[in-house]
């Protein structure tokens, strides 16, 4: 049952792959007549500049010149992640001996370029949000998104908040299958069910809260008819994560009306923008796009050799992958952690995707934060 799971996740991440398939240049110095290194060192050039061409190619010239440290961290130095299959289509000395040039065919993975690039850049920057808010305007009864499309308060703050940038899921879309038990248990506090809803959103950071209007008592009998009315709104900014609340506030805001609901529609409506502003500064200060720690219980090993290709190449061409610690090695079993962005199920299809040079890696079992795998030597 398990690996039928772990092979449709393969199929399913191979599917929406898109591959794009680039012809480039690579070129290096031979040093100490090395050229077994310089041949090497030519064909991880040649492979970055295909990335970078894929690159260039799936999101603006703007992005990538205004996040080049970015890139540089996070995409060309494991460019060979990115590449799927490459050949060689001619070599040779260049320069009197000096360097060492190669042409290659690559197959670039377009489609997980463009997603990581936009995981980065929402870590760095602007998370996807979503709103759940329950609302009570004077003379009416409590309600929420989930009983209308919007109600004031979460209309306000995404409307607000869209034109700072930010990116909301499709709200109504997911309501339509919430829990309601889970979205009203988050609208009342609870951290844990907030998380567990803006994650099966697709949200990094999910709004949840309160509002009410009222009328001020003992104002409105000075103002001839109209009304004065007091809106409070009182929300918590969670990581979908790890549960963390980023940020807790509550702002009010006052107005005259002649209609009382209308007064308070309007009060309701010019707290939360002041919130929306609010809100906006801190979460991209807070925001952090969390990480996972992903232990690999790793058995098959045939020697010291073997292990270290592993570790290297979890380190440099395994997309997703922040950090790799070594734990222990013994014998034929090493245990590996791996700081990773995505969940154990997406860094198993990735271990399945990729071709290891001098063996395989066959999935045995995997459980949240642990996979055990088994490397088997390929015949030379």
């Amino acid at each position: 049952m398990f690996m039928a799971a772990v092979a449709m996740a393969f199929s399913l991440s191979y599917a929406q792959d898109e591959l794009r398939e680039i012809t480039t240049d690579g070129t290096a110095s031979i040093l100490n007549n090395d050229k077994a290194m310089a041949r090497d060192v030519a064909i991880q050039d040649a492979l970055r500049n295909a990335v970078e061409q894929v690159t260039g190619a799936v999101i603006s010239s703007s992005t990538v010149v205004e996040n080049a440290m970015v890139m540089e961290d996070n995409i060309y130095s494991k460019a060979k992640g990115y590449v799927k299959a490459y050949s060689v289509l001619s070599e040779g000395e260049a320069d009197n001996g000096m360097t060492y040039n190669v042409k290659v065919k690559a197959q670039v993975r377009a489609g997980a370029i463009k997603d990581d690039i936009g995981d980065i850049l929402r870590g760095a920057g602007n998370p996807r949000l979503m709103v759940l808010i329950t609302e009570q305007n004077i003379g009416q009864h409590q309600y929420s998104g989930l009983d209308v499309n919007l109600n004031v308060a979460e209309n306000a703050i995404m409307e607000n908040m869209r034109n700072k940038g930010f990116e909301f899921v499709d709200q109504e879309a997911n309501e339509r299958n919430m829990r309601k038990d889970k979205a009203l248990a988050a609208m009342q506090g609870d951290a844990a069910a907030a998380a567990f809803i803006g994650d099966r959103a697709g949200a990094e950071v999910i709004i949840t809260g309160k509002s009410f209007a009222k009328e001020a008592s003992g104002v409105s009998d000075m103002l001839g008819g109209m009304k004065s009315m007091q809106a409070t709104v009182s929300v918590k900014a969670i990581n979908t994560d790890d549960g963390r609340v980023l940020v807790s506030k509550s702002q009010s805001d006052k107005t005259i009306h002649i209609d009382e609901v209308a007064g308070g529609t309007k009060a309701i409506e010019m707290a939360a923008n002041k919130l929306a502003d609010y809100l906006a500064d801190e979460i991209v200060k807070k925001f952090t796009r969390g990480s996972n720690t992903v232990t690999l219980n790793v058995t098959g090993i045939t020697d010291y050799q073997m292990y270290t290709d592993l570790v290297n190449i979890l380190k440099y061409e395994i997309r997703g992958i922040k950090g790799v610690s070594e734990r222990e090695m013994a014998g034929s079993t090493g245990l590996i952690e791996v700081d990773t962005k995505f969940n154990s199920g997406q860094l198993t299809s990735e271990l399945l995707y990729k071709t290891f040079p001098n063996f395989r890696v066959r999935i045995i079992s995997r459980t949240a934060n642990k996979i055990n795998l088994k490397l088997v030597a390929r015949k030379q």
